[in-house]
């Protein structure tokens, strides 16, 4: 399913690699498993589009782009509903949640901790964030009487190598969410304050 999704992306059958190595296959997984978790959800094809150039030359996306593809992969894979709200030549991406049967919900993807978000959802790239999930939770369980309904703090783990990849995850979900549910966001049905946990999936079998 990744090695199909990379190939359907906007620019792969333009990527001419002098050789298919480790590299390369490790490659094609890292972008590709992303995208096969967002199947075929309309979020798959905007956020393709985007992607496309830097697929086309081999190289990773620009970090922002990549940090909002994986956030999107996550929550779909969840049973969530993700949209883009924003054209191919927008600046910055925008997004929302459609949480079942409510109304749509603003969702910032940031990179690093930064002051208040008017978003009603926040994903977080721990990658980058240079603090403890445990401080990020904190933080961003003050915002929940602001507004705030969910975080999603998450880091990918997609190190040279196709045995497998791996996001660590930690949600937090205010009591007024929405209609979220702490299965949306990789938690047990009730579990609104999970601790850090891991999504692993093996790719060769």
């Amino acid at each position: 399913m990744a090695i199909e999704a990379f190939l359907s992306l906007p620019g792969a059958s333009a990527w001419r690699p002098d050789r298919l190595g480790l590299r390369e296959l490790s490659f094609i997984f890292d972008i590709g498993l992303p995208f096969a978790l967002i199947g075929d959800k309309p979020a798959a094809k905007a956020l393709g589009l985007h992607v496309g150039e830097a697929v086309r030359d081999g190289r990773p996306p620009a970090g922002e782009l990549w940090s909002a593809v994986h956030a999107v992969a996550l929550l779909c894979h969840w049973g969530l509903e993700v949209r883009v709200t924003s054209g191919v030549l927008a600046p910055q991406l925008k997004l929302e949640v459609l949480p079942p049967g409510g109304a749509p919900l603003s969702l910032d993807v940031k990179r690093a901790m930064q002051e208040p978000t008017k978003a009603r959802v926040v994903a977080l790239d721990m990658q980058n964030a240079g603090l403890s999930f445990d401080a990020a939770a904190a933080y961003y369980g003050n915002l929940f009487r602001d507004g705030l309904a969910a975080v999603l703090l998450f880091e990918p783990r997609f190190w040279i190598g196709i045995e497998q990849k791996e996001w660590l995850h930690m949600a937090r979900l205010s009591e007024e969410a929405d209609g979220l549910e702490p299965r949306m966001f990789g938690s047990a049905d009730g579990d609104r304050f999970a601790g850090a946990q891991s999504l692993r999936l093996p790719l060769l079998i």
